[in-house]
């Protein structure tokens, strides 16, 4: 191409992108306020132009900030609704299948806007469960201790860890996170381990530590960011596979 080679395509070249981008908002700005002669357009237009690049730039994190004041309500609303509901349940037995529920940490800003879980995803699992026609058992509270005793133990044969975390760790509380490289031992050997939160792309993660490679691909894991809407459909997928 001839441009680069001109002086005017090197200067192209050298600009940010994001250069042009500011002026062309700030001409719209500057439009606004000639066209209306009032201030209150000018903020409309402005706080639209933060919106998209908020967006644009921090995606998820930016719409959770946005929407925190609501979120700082319903949050802790939907804990006492999932409190509620798994007083249906068996709790803290060591069944045939285990769910281990995590909790948010407490000192940072995600704890307080980014639910740990919801109810829908709760009932979706149960759902699962029953499909399967499996005993299980929720533990709401468990620390690492417990979590050791539930690895260690044979007769539990799957685990669900539900909450936050990646391919690496689990929080399990505000002062307790979960390390699964620390099961990395045949004692700990389970038929099959479902990571129930986000994931990365590298490195081993519990399914890989204590469940059979056969296994592995009926496992949930996924290693990538995930949110509720992915999580529900998952559940159902799986729920319609086992009913057939």
């Amino acid at each position: 191409m001839l441009l680069p080679e001109s002086k005017f395509g090197k200067t192209i070249q050298r600009l940010e992108f994001k250069l042009p981008l500011f002026f062309a908002y700030v001409s719209v700005l500057v439009y606004a306020w000639i066209r209306t002669g009032h201030l209150l357009p000018v903020l409309f237009v402005h706080l639209f132009f933060v919106l998209i690049v908020g967006i644009v730039y921090f995606g998820q994190e930016f719409l959770m900030f946005f929407f925190s004041p609501i979120f700082l309500v319903l949050w802790p609303l939907q804990n006492i609704f999932v409190r509620k509901y798994l007083k249906k349940f068996s709790q803290n037995a060591p069944t045939e299948a285990v769910v281990v529920l995590g909790h948010s940490n407490w000192f940072t800003l995600e704890g307080w806007v980014k639910p740990i879980f919801l109810k829908r995803e709760i009932k979706g699992l149960v759902k699962l469960l029953e499909a399967k026609q499996q005993n299980f058992s929720f533990y709401p509270d468990s620390n690492i201790s417990d979590v050791e005793k539930i690895m260690s133990n044979q007769n539990i044969k799957e685990v669900y860890f539900f909450g936050h975390g990646n391919s690496h760790c689990f929080q399990l509380s505000t002062d307790e996170i979960l390390y699964y490289c620390d099961f990395n031992d045949p004692k700990y050997g389970k038929e099959f381990v479902h990571q129930v939160h986000c994931g990365l792309p590298h490195g081993k993660s519990l399914v890989d530590y204590v469940v059979p490679e056969k296994n592995r691909p009926q496992c949930f894991l996924f290693r990538k960011p995930i949110n509720s809407g992915f999580i529900m459909k998952e559940l159902k997928r799986r729920e319609r596979a086992v009913l057939g």
